[in-house]
C-alpha cells in the first residue's frame, strides 16, 4: 500500500493542497482534501448564486433565502442547533454577489451527519417553506437591515457610494441586503423558483476538508448525494454598468461622530488584470506605520484618525476605495489636497515587499484552519475552475512591479469616473 499524500506540499516556496476531484452524474462538484492530522473534517457547500444574480424588482431575494435555508422536509429542528450538539466548532452561512456559502466544521466522526444536513436541504428544501416562515424571515433581515446598515455610523454612506457607482436595474446598487419594499414583497413562489433555478446541484460545489477515509467518504457522498437527477448550471445575468459620472456628495448622518471623505471608483473583476496591482497599492497606502497616505494624514499632520483603502471585485467587476476619517475640527480641504497629492503617487520597491511579505504571511496563516483551507479551495473553484490555486495567486503577486503598480494606477483612478461621498455629522 502506498503512504497518503501529504495534505499540503512544496514546490520550491509554493504550496500546494493535494486534493481530488469528482463530479457527481447529478453535476455536483465534489473537491476532497484530506488531513488525518486534523481531528475534524470540515464541509463546505457554495451555490454559485448571489445578489448579483437577483432580478431589479426583488433585490435582497439571495440573502433573504440564506435564512430560510434551514430546515428542510427531514429536518424539523433547528439546523445549528443539530450542530452544535453534535460537537460543530464553526457552523455558519453567507451570502454575497457571486455565491452563497454554508459551512460547518464538526468532529471528524460527524461527517456523515454534515453531508446528510447539506443534502437534505439541497434536495428536500421545498416542502418546508410557507409563508408562516417566510414572514417570520422578512422580518429578521428587515431588521438587519436597520440594524446594520441604516442605524449605524456611515450606514448611509454605504447606500450613497453604491447609488452613484451604478445606474437603476444594476444588481450592485442597492447592495446584497436589497430593499425593504423588495425583501417584504418576497412571495413562496419566488423562493421557489430561486431554489429550483440556482440551487440545482450541478450550480454547487461541495468540499469536503479533514480526517477522512477516501473510500468510506466516497460512499457517503454517493449515499448522499448520489441520487439527485442530473441538472443544469443555469446561465448568469451579466449587466455592464457603464463607468459613472464624477460626483461629489454630502450626506449629513446623526450616527457618526467624525467626518469622512470616501473616495471610489470602478475597478477589475475577480483574478482580471490589475486586481492584485490595485490590491497592493491600496493595502501600501493605509498600512499602519509605514502607508504613505496613512503617515501624511494620521501622523505627520493628525487631520485624520483612521485611514483606510481597499480593492475589493467579483466576477461583474470591482471596486476601488479611500475612506479617511478626520478628527473633530481638521481643515478638510488640507485633507483633501494631502489625498490628491498622495493618490497620485504609486508604491517604492520597499513598500511593495512589504506588502507582498504580509499577503504571504497571511496567505500562509490561513493553511493552518482546515476550515479555513475548505474556503480557500472554494473561492479558488469558484473564479478560476481551479481549487488549488494558493500557488498560482502568489505567483502573481511576486511577478507584480511597481512600474506595473503605478501602470494599473494610472488605468482605473480616473478622476472623471471619481466618486466622492462625505458624511458630516448631524446629531439630533
Amino acid at each position: 500500500m502506498s503512504a497518503p499524500s501529504a495534505p499540503i506540499t512544496f514546490a520550491g516556496e509554493s504550496p500546494h493542497l493535494t486534493l481530488r476531484r469528482r463530479t457527481l452524474p447529478s453535476g455536483l462538484e465534489v473537491v476532497l482534501h484530506a488531513d488525518p492530522s486534523s481531528p475534524n473534517v470540515a464541509v463546505s457547500v457554495w451555490y454559485r448564486a448571489g445578489s448579483s444574480d437577483e432580478r431589479p424588482e426583488r433585490t435582497g431575494l439571495a440573502h433573504l433565502f440564506e435564512h430560510l435555508f434551514k430546515n428542510s422536509q427531514h429536518m424539523t429542528a433547528k439546523h445549528y442547533e443539530v450542530l452544535r450538539t453534535a460537537g460543530a466548532s464553526d457552523a455558519n452561512a453567507s451570502t454575497g454577489g457571486d455565491r452563497t456559502a454554508y459551512h460547518e466544521v464538526v468532529p471528524a466522526d460527524q461527517l456523515a451527519l454534515a453531508l446528510w444536513l447539506e443534502s437534505d436541504r439541497m434536495g428536500y428544501w421545498a416542502p418546508c417553506i410557507d409563508e408562516a416562515r417566510l414572514a417570520t424571515q422578512q422580518s429578521v433581515v428587515r431588521a438587519e437591515r436597520r440594524q446594520r446598515y441604516e442605524d449605524v455610523a456611515y450606514g448611509a454612506e454605504r447606500f450613497a457610494v453604491a447609488a452613484a457607482l451604478y445606474p437603476d436595474g444594476d444588481p450592485r446598487r442597492h447592495l446584497t441586503i436589497g430593499l425593504h419594499d423588495h425583501i417584504q414583497a418576497a412571495t413562496v413562489d419566488d423562493l421557489l423558483a430561486w431554489y429550483r433555478t440556482w440551487y440545482v446541484p450541478a450550480n454547487a460545489t461541495l468540499v469536503i476538508a479533514g480526517d477522512f477515509d477516501d473510500a468510506q467518504c466516497d460512499a457517503l457522498v454517493d449515499q448522499y448525494f448520489g441520487s439527485f437527477p442530473a441538472s443544469t448550471r443555469p446561465a448568469r445575468p451579466q449587466p455592464v454598468a457603464p463607468p459613472p459620472a464624477a460626483a461629489q456628495i454630502q450626506i449629513p448622518d446623526r450616527f457618526a461622530v467624525l467626518p469622512r471623505i470616501h473616495r471610489a471608483w470602478p475597478g477589475p473583476a475577480a483574478f482580471a488584470a490589475d486586481e492584485a496591482e490595485l490590491d497592493v497599492l491600496t493595502t501600501a497606502w493605509c498600512a499602519v506605520g509605514s502607508g504613505s497616505l496613512w503617515r501624511r494624514l494620521v501622523y505627520d499632520t493628525q487631520l485624520a484618525q483612521r485611514v483606510s483603502a481597499w480593492a475589493s471585485s467579483t466576477r461583474l467587476g470591482g471596486e476601488i476605495h479611500v475612506a479617511i476619517d478626520l478628527r473633530t475640527g481638521a481643515d478638510p480641504v488640507r485633507a483633501r489636497a494631502i489625498l490628491d497629492e498622495e493618490l497620485a503617487r504609486g508604491v517604492d520597491q520597499a513598500q511593495l515587499r512589504r506588502v507582498l511579505t504580509r499577503r504571504e504571511a497571511g496567505a500562509i496563516w490561513s493553511l493552518s484552519g482546515i476550515g479555513r483551507r475548505a474556503q480557500m479551495l472554494q473561492r479558488y473553484n469558484l473564479y478560476t475552475g481551479e481549487p488549488d490555486g494558493l500557488a498560482p495567486e502568489l505567483a502573481r503577486y511576486r511577478a507584480l512591479t511597481p512600474a506595473g503598480i503605478e501602470a494599473a494606477r494610472a488605468r482605473w483612478l480616473d478622476p472623471a469616473m471619481r466618486i466622492e461621498v462625505e458624511t458630516v455629522p448631524a446629531r439630533a
